[in-house]
């Protein structure tokens, strides 16, 4: 028996060996869902995923200008467009808008971005700055780094370089898990942004700065992920961005000689995929200049050649969106504001309509790559609302309501910046009294402006001094005890070149005939919760007012609308635009959502889009609030409508 129980246990170990051997026959046959690999073949000048020569046809969209309930629309559509991947920014001040605050939610859940981004079948490159210009306020950089008066922007710095460690450590942490190599879309990952266009506009590559920069991300996500740069095409833009281990790539636009442009790369990149990684198919606004307008013609002869030469290209932007909020930043030199609106005359519209541009792109790529169909249904137009007049009362002046709208700072001997009081933006207003006689009149000098101040006397209006019409002093008539009162508007932090470093309000000395004033009573007015908070108080009380200040300056206005539920489709509100008659500069409210800056009078944006997802359907009553800035045409009576057309091509000054 015991010659029997040993015969049995070495044909029960010869089973175990067979099946073992069956099994791992098996395992290598079975594709291996572990394999998902994106790299660069420097042999055969060409991306590589999983084993296979690619080329992607991207275009750029940012999810922060575009409302949530939106994205899977706008991005199927760039999918129909003929695209294969999607390009976005992260915006650092959005995400971490205190030092201690962390914000990924709505509108500004870029997990369920990207989950939507992958459940399309697209690919995504990721642009994370910590930099992204993008026409945003500070270039999406946080304000309150600029509470360090003497920090480096943009360098090894560390008072710069900390805090972005500290955040790229959150921010990869949540985004690891959607790299390619771990099953999800990131094929690739932006270092810095355009850098070498700040180095030599400020006469300094920190290459220190960008290695890194590039050190902390293969840190976080290995160094088998593809980092890029971004830069203009010319070899001393490039070369001062260029780092060992980041592959430099090229963006231009319609106007720029394709050939010419990519031999610029290949003098930095011999070897490895052509790129074009922001070719411009339309182009970004001010106010007061003309609306940006690149015609179909121009992209697609320029995207032909592109695509000819073999080359992967991003197309900025396919979608622009929204700078909802006090988001739109400012350029310089000279210093000049964008506008609310970033259409950008791009393929697909602020309010997602398709053009000819969109169509033509698609024909275009349907030459190098098989399209996908045009599902049924398929819109160029989405139908929007037309809700028609809200009449606009009148609530108060904000000077009479200081002691409740404004947030209080206290008296300081000097006036302090926006970011000295932890203010992101809106307005401050700066007060002092007059303490001697001075001669009829006196020069009131405000050399550190930034950017709009309305110069009251007590409580008489008396002129606008303007960063954007270098005008920083104005004859005034004072008076002993007279208080001096100076509203001063943030119009958007620089977001590109050397004067980058924008801190905001009066950042220097107030003087009266070169006598420098002191004893500042500061306050402040953000547009954040608790200050829409106290405007609803504030129109709650005032709401049968008949005497309106100061024409209309700095005033406060409600209204209300109902939008009645369609009987026959039971359709939600529909998108829809705001126009303005009569009023001249200010923001909007809308449901306690700040639409944005609207500044009619000087254009060339004239209507305000409003997305669907912010309105709301009877019975409910919608509720405007509208700060109106400067004198207004429309007295005694104003109203606002709502249209179904989009006007961003308003009249500009000559």
């Amino acid at each position: 028996s015991t010659r029997v129980h040993g015969n049995m246990n070495s044909c029960t170990a010869q089973l175990y060996r067979t099946a073992a051997l069956v099994l791992l026959l098996l395992l290598m046959l079975l594709p291996c869902s572990c394999a998902r690999d994106f790299s660069i073949s420097y042999t055969n000048d060409t991306f590589m995923k999983d084993g296979k020569p690619y080329r992607y046809i991207s275009g750029s969209l940012h999810y922060f200008r575009v409302p949530k309930d939106q994205w899977r629309d706008r991005l199927m559509k760039m999918k129909v467009g003929g695209l294969t991947t999607v390009q976005t920014y992260v915006e650092w001040s959005s995400h971490q808008p205190h030092p201690h605050t962390l914000d990924f939610e709505d509108n500004l859940d870029l997990e369920e971005f990207i989950r939507t981004v992958d459940d399309l079948g697209l690919d995504l490159i990721l642009r994370p700055g910590p930099y992204i210009d993008a026409e945003r306020d500070f270039g999406g950089l946080p304000y309150w780094l600029l509470k360090q008066k003497d920090i480096l922007l943009r360098t090894a710095d560390r008072k710069f370089f900390n805090p972005v460690v500290r955040w790229y450590k959150v921010l990869f942490q949540r985004l690891e898990r959607y790299l390619y190599k771990n099953g999800g879309p990131i094929i690739m990952i932006q270092v810095e942004n355009e850098y070498g266009s700040y180095g030599l506009q400020t006469g300094f590559c920190d290459k220190e700065y960008l290695e890194n920069l590039r050190d902390l991300i293969h840190n976080l996500v290995g160094k088998d992920v593809v980092l890029f740069t971004t830069d203009g095409n010319s070899e001393e833009l490039i070369g001062c961005g260029k780092i060992e281990n980041v592959y430099a790539t090229v963006d231009f636009g319609p106007d720029s000689n394709v050939t010419e442009s990519f031999a610029v790369q290949r003098k930095i990149e011999p070897h490895g995929p052509l790129v074009n990684s922001e070719f411009y198919a339309g182009w970004l606004d001010h106010w007061q200049q003309q609306h940006a307008n690149v015609s179909v013609e121009a992209v697609d002869s320029s995207l032909k050649e592109i695509l000819d030469a073999g080359a992967n290209v991003n197309i900025y932007m396919f979608h622009g969106g929204t700078s909802f909020g006090l988001r739109a930043g400012s350029n310089f030199p000279p210093f000049s504001c964008t506008p609310t609106s970033y259409d950008y005359n791009a393929p697909i519209s602020e309010s997602g309509d398709l053009g000819d541009k969109f169509w033509r792109i698609r024909s275009r790529i349907g030459s190098v790559r098989s399209l996908p169909p045009v599902p049924a249904g398929f819109h160029n137009i989405s139908q929007k609302g037309n809700y028609g007049t809200v009449r606009m009362k009148y609530v108060s002046s904000i000077l009479d309501e200081e002691a409740i709208l404004f947030t209080h700072y206290g008296l300081h001997r000097h006036p302090l910046s926006f970011e000295d009081v932890d203010q992101y933006g809106g307005l401050i207003l700066y007060q002092t009294v007059i303490s001697k006689l001075t001669r009829d009149p006196s020069i009131l000098h405000i050399p550190g402006l930034a950017d709009r101040a309305y110069i009251y006397i007590n409580d008489r209006f008396v002129g606008i001094l303007s960063r954007e019409e270098n005008l920083f002093s104005i004859p005034v008539q004072m008076n002993p005890d007279d208080t001096l009162k100076i509203i001063v508007e943030n119009q958007g932090r620089i977001c590109h070149g050397a004067g980058l470093k924008d801190p905001k309000g009066i950042t220097g000395n107030v003087t009266l005939r070169g006598t420098v004033l002191n004893n500042w009573k500061i306050s402040g007015m953000s547009f954040d919760t608790e200050n829409i908070r106290r405007l609803h108080k504030v129109s709650e009380i005032y709401n049968n007012v008949n005497v309106i200040r100061f024409n209309g300056r700095m005033s406060l206005w409600s209204g209300e609308f109902e939008i009645s539920s369609n009987s026959v489709d039971h359709q939600l509100p529909k998108h829809t635009f705001l126009r303005l008659p009569g009023w001249h500069k200010g923001v909007v409210i809308i449901n306690n959502f700040v639409l944005g800056r609207y500044w009619t009078t000087v254009g060339p944006q004239r209507t305000l889009y409003v997305p669907a997802s912010i309105l709301l359907t009877a019975p409910e009553l919608n509720k405007m609030m509208i700060l109106e800035q400067d004198e207004m045409t429309c007295l005694p009576s104003c109203q606002v409508d709502f249209t179904t057309e989009p006007d961003l091509d308003g009249p500009t000054p000559t």
